[in-house]
């Protein structure tokens, strides 16, 4: 179809039905690149926000369950009975349920990450979005099919857990594969925007079916509901999400910062051989430069497939025609920074999942409010958690270093700790304050390591062209955090019953220095093009010319 001046080469047989139909009816040609692109960002945004909404209902339903969990003295209890096995009024059971899901989900994402960079994505994702709604419809049928056993649940949320894996190895792929390096900091800190708003939705719209206080609350439909949210934009994702623009005949983006390029030999992909071999390299540079959020350089397009023929098409022959190839997981561990930031995030997603599962209570407990208002300034944290990523990402754009970025903002949580424990008290302002400021600083750096770090280290410089690694890295990052996002409610639930808030509130302070501590490696690579300027700047003889 025509573009301009120039055709684009479309790959019809790997494209989703209903792109399909769409580019044979030339639907298609308007302003493709940024079209796809926005598209591909919208599509996988709902997809992932469509995945935690599938993970909350049942935290919704817990005080259904188990309403007598949230009375601190039951000798006078007269409410609902809630729902056997979990109406003996403890937390326990609900606990082995939450963490059969946790560590289910944090060991399946290793082998996920594997899976998905060998499969088709698309297919991928929706094998793993059918298998959410499997798991919401089950856990549905335990109501409508008056089911109390305690195993059932267990293994229902084992394999919820698995099916839940799937999702971020493989957007974040699909991500990489339609954005460069040049702008994925800012743009995935507002992509990240997903995780709060999934957990509002599944919030909001289970709460209907969810009422305590109510004898007879028809719980079994704040699962079915969800499931059938799930299911529709399933169906939108088979039908439109294209993972990867040269099926649709259009330039992948670059990966790759120039300072990283001029650190590294040309022999180490082909692409960099052939610029080099073409004399092209200061052009390329500064096309790479010009690269905007959704759009990209027309000409970098048309040369970089070849060319345009006197008929306007694309010169076949330059099509990258390649098929890429998975790496192994211990390659993918080895990439540069892998292990680095997997075991910040160890740490980091242990305070964030803190807050996730411990932060209602603590403000009912701190404030002594009611549940309702304390479940909403709770909500603060998570508000702070979209600010902070998108201010981190714009961060890490700006400097070129993530790693920075990362540590600036974790250095900055542990003041923000403090004052929220001991400060924040005071006040309501202040407590509000210094929430916002908790989720600013502790979400900033876990949006930014899950999507834009994970999606660089994909891309790495030190892998060759025809290598994928996008899913496995990610994969690798966000399981070994997930491991943290596990240990850390159990762990600070243990403080708070033996040594009280204080103790536990300096363990997650300690939790985001060793966070930070991890990263130093990465840091001091990441400001040695700095010191170089520095040195350079300061050893020219321009540099005494300013002096008086």
């Amino acid at each position: 179809m025509e573009i301009g001046r120039r055709k684009r080469i479309v790959l019809f047989q790997k494209l989703p039905i209903g792109i399909w139909l769409l580019e044979k009816a030339n639907l298609c040609s308007f302003h493709p690149n940024f079209s796809y692109k926005f598209f591909v960002y919208l599509l996988t945004f709902i997809t992932y926000t469509t995945y935690h909404l599938a993970r909350k209902p049942f935290s919704v339903v817990k005080a259904v369950l188990c309403p007598q969990c949230s009375v601190a003295n039951l000798t006078n209890y007269s409410g609902p009975t809630g729902w056997a096995p979990f109406n003996e009024g403890k937390n326990a059971l609900l606990g082995y349920v939450d963490y059969a899901w946790l560590f289910s989900y944090a060991i399946a994402l290793y082998f996920s990450g594997i899976i998905a960079d060998r499969v088709n994505l698309r297919y991928y994702l929706v094998i793993g979005m059918l298998g959410s709604v499997a798991n919401l419809c089950l856990l549905g049928v335990a109501y409508f099919g008056d089911i109390h056993h305690i195993a059932y649940f267990i293994v229902i949320q084992i394999f919820g857990g698995m099916m839940q894996a799937t999702g971020l190895p493989a957007v974040i792929a699909i991500i990489g594969n339609w954005f460069g390096k040049q702008r994925r900091g800012l743009l995935l800190g507002l992509w990240y925007a997903h995780t709060p708003l999934g957990n509002i939705l599944g919030t909001i719209i289970p709460s209907f079916w969810a009422e305590t206080g109510t004898p007879d609350t028809p719980w079994g439909w704040a699962f079915i509901v969800p499931a059938l949210i799930t299911f529709a934009v399933t169906t939108i994702i088979f039908l439109f999400l294209v993972i990867d623009p040269e099926h649709v005949g259009l330039k992948p983006p670059d990966h790759h910062w120039e300072e990283e390029k001029n650190n590294v030999p040309a022999q180490a992909t082909g692409e960099h051989v052939s610029i080099m071999k073409d004399g092209q390299t200061t052009k390329k540079a500064q096309v790479s430069h010009s690269e905007s959020y959704f759009g990209g350089d027309k000409k970098s397009s048309e040369k970089d497939y070849g060319g345009t023929s006197s008929s306007g098409s694309v010169t076949a022959s330059h099509y990258p025609q390649q098929k890429k190839k998975a790496i192994s997981f211990f390659r993918a561990l080895l990439i540069p920074g892998v292990i680095e930031y997997s075991l910040s995030l160890f740490f980091d997603k242990l305070v964030s999942y803190t807050f996730l599962f411990w932060l209602p209570l603590y403000v009912k407990r701190s404030l002594n409010w009611d549940g309702q208002r304390a479940d909403w300034l709770a909500a603060v944290f998570d508000a702070g958690g979209i600010l902070g990523g998108i201010l981190t990402g714009l961060l890490s754009d700006i400097l070129h270093a993530r790693a920075v970025s990362c540590t600036f903002t974790l250095l900055l949580a542990i003041p923000s700790l403090f004052l929220l424990r001991f400060v924040g008290g005071t006040h309501i302002a202040l407590y509000t304050f210094f929430l916002i400021l908790c989720g600013i600083f502790v979400d900033g750096t876990y949006a930014i390591i899950t999507t834009a770090v994970s999606s660089d280290l994909g891309t790495h410089v030190s892998l060759k062209n025809d290598q994928t690694a996008k899913a496995t890295v990610t994969a690798i990052i966000d399981g070994t955090g997930s491991l943290g996002a596990a240990f850390g409610p159990l762990i600070i639930g243990l403080l708070t019953d033996t040594s009280g808030w204080d103790s536990a509130f300096y363990v997650l302070m300690a939790s985001c220095l060793l966070s930070a501590l991890f990263l130093v490696r990465v840091i001091y690579k990441e400001v040695q093009p700095w010191l170089t300027k520095c040195r350079d700047f300061l050893c020219s003889p321009q540099s005494y010319a300013v002096l008086p």
